[in-house]
């Protein structure tokens, strides 16, 4: 069965992307394309749907403590001179050392600024959540699922009070929310299927490397040796994938068109 050829919108092509930018962008659409042809389970469906409100809420929450992230040289300069020894001995530049200093203040005031929002609409809400036993079986008892099903019934319930979903502003960069969770869901979910770790390949791993284990213990390493291959295995299977979903759709002849256009 043939594909249809993929193609840049006007918007995209304005955007003055370079070779590896119109690829990964043509991947990507390639992916969404076939995503869309898979009918997803009751199951998967419910999934998605949480997958994609909890990346809709951040984005929410994001929005709301924007204009609160400042951060300060000053602060910057003090932990470089308190921690120069430690970046001198690793050859570390001060332009270098800079940005992973800032980025690290900043995710720490990022999560301390979602936290505080978090808390504050929690304490705003209205003395009951409900939560069905749908969303409960759904969760299979795991707290930290509950827990993400009730602060974003929190959430959400903002969102509608201010709107949120229809400001036109907000829209297009739910579009895309949603199209990358899709794309995400849909490649994770092909990866469950397909990839499996036999007890046959763990022990014969654990039989090969025992003499280096030390004083771990059979259980720990079998489960380490484990958590090891399955995800050995995930990235391959997912980029296997993404590859024969890329050849299917000709991304590098289609790529190649915008690119010379791009050069005449």
């Amino acid at each position: 069965m043939s594909k249809n050829k993929l193609a840049l919108s006007e918007e995209e092509k304005a955007r003055d992307l370079n070779a590896e930018e119109i690829k990964e962008l043509l991947i990507d659409k390639a992916i969404l394309e076939t995503a869309k042809e898979y009918k997803f389970s009751d199951e998967e469906e419910e999934e998605f749907e949480y997958f994609f409100n909890n990346e809709k809420n951040k984005f929410f929450i994001a929005k709301a403590i924007e204009n609160k992230i400042s951060l300060n040289e000053n602060d910057i300069t003090k932990i470089y001179t308190d921690n120069k020894a430690d970046f001198d001995a690793q050859n570390i530049p001060f332009s270098q050392a800079r940005e992973i200093i800032q980025r690290d203040l900043l995710n720490q005031q990022v999560a301390a600024l979602e936290s505080e929002e978090v808390n504050r609409l929690i304490e705003e809400m209205e003395d009951t959540i409900e939560i069905t036993k749908k969303e409960l079986l759904f969760s299979k008892g795991n707290p930290e699922i509950i827990k993400t099903i009730i602060v974003g019934k929190v959430i959400d319930k903002k969102m509608n009070d201010e709107q949120f979903e229809s400001q036109e502003e907000n829209q297009k960069t739910l579009e895309v929310i949603k199209d990358k969770v899709y794309i995400d869901y849909y490649l994770n979910l092909e990866v469950r299927k397909n990839v499996k770790v036999t007890h046959e390949e763990i022990t014969q791993i654990y039989e090969n490397e025992k003499a280096k284990l030390g004083n771990v213990t059979p259980n720990s390493a079998y489960q380490q040796i484990a958590n090891g291959l399955l995800n050995n295995k995930a990235i391959e299977e997912r980029n296997n994938l993404i590859n024969k979903i890329a050849e299917e759709y000709k991304v590098d002849e289609v790529a190649k068109e915008y690119t010379e256009n791009e050069e005449n």
